[in-house]
């Protein structure tokens, strides 16, 4: 063990201070890196050139860079901990939807993903003295809804294909708030550990902060950087509504009751209709077109002579 606290020594003494313009810079992450996906052991290396440092890598959603490599003669030596001894993050500014800008980077052994705009064919630029980091594409930027999902325990993260992660796909019924309700024998277990992210965990990446999630209340969730895991309180086989209209106050609100609603101001007036007689309800979008088979959204039903909001 002596060997693995001499390896990261190093590391540690390699981020005390700016690395010197032309020392080896490395990186790992998602996307078509040469050395494989998430492998601090064979990271790309930067090329040095005219004082900035950079890297080309297609397919791009995330990267971590470090001024050293996860690679160690000794057997029991842990890749990422010699990686992360030299690893660098854009600290609590993060990176977000800033395509073609430089970020200021920060020393930090518990360096977050730095995520790149979108998904796509990405210049990443290192200052030569670490001081910044720039990630240009030429990819377009994605339009339309990006889609959601519940990835876990309960559905191996998401990473046995498209056709099982669309079971766990959340509906957007009005802009940034979003709802889940759980199929026949579809549920959380108390327990488990889950996120809520999009297929590349990119633009969406949902989590706690390493308290559990109670049922029928709110509970603020986080999204970008590597938020923590959520655990529900109770098994949960019923609905869940995800409010993400304001980055920062994002809340989420589970229940068992699948006709039950969480007390936010979207759903104000928001009511059940009754069923007073046999007469058929008629659904208008909130539009005031008529729309015959109402799902995943806010709708005016009109019955008995009387017209409600509700929600499909």
């Amino acid at each position: 063990m002596k060997k693995i606290y001499a390896l990261a020594a190093v590391a540690l003494m390699a981020m005390s201070a700016n690395a010197q313009n032309g020392a080896p810079l490395y990186a790992t992450g998602a996307g078509d890196f040469p050395g494989g996906e998430w492998a601090p052991a064979t990271p790309s290396e930067f090329v040095y050139a005219d004082g900035v440092y950079t890297l080309e890598i297609t397919n791009l959603t995330q990267i971590k860079i470090s001024t050293v490599t996860g690679a160690s003669d000794d057997p029991e030596a842990d890749a990422w901990t010699l990686f992360n001894g030299g690893a660098y993050d854009c600290g609590e500014e993060g990176y977000g939807n800033k395509q073609g800008v430089a970020v200021a980077l920060v020393a930090n052994p518990n360096a977050q993903n730095i995520a790149a705009p979108w998904k796509g064919d990405y210049t990443i630029t290192v200052a030569g003295d670490l001081s910044t980091i720039t990630l240009s594409t030429e990819t377009p930027e994605p339009t339309g809804l990006t889609p959601i999902y519940f990835r876990g325990d309960m559905n191996n993260w998401g990473n046995d294909g498209k056709e099982v992660l669309d079971l766990w796909k959340l509906e957007e019924f009005q802009e940034n708030v979003y709802k889940f309700t759980c199929a026949e024998g579809q549920a959380i277990l108390a327990g488990e550990t889950f996120k809520i992210a999009d297929a590349d965990w990119n633009k969406y990446n949902v989590g706690g902060n390493n308290e559990t999630t109670p049922l029928n209340a709110d509970y603020q969730v986080y999204n970008g950087g590597d938020p923590a895991n959520m655990t529900l309180e109770a098994e949960w086989n019923g609905v869940a509504y995800l409010d993400l209209r304001d980055a920062a106050e994002s809340y989420i609100w589970f229940s068992n009751d699948k006709d039950a609603l969480p007390d936010w101001d979207v759903f104000s007036g928001v009511s059940n209709i009754g069923s007073e007689s046999n007469e058929a309800p008629v659904y208008f979008n909130l539009q005031g077109v008529r729309v015959a088979n109402p799902e995943n959204g806010l709708f005016i039903v009109v019955k008995d002579g009387k017209a409600v909001k509700v929600v499909k």
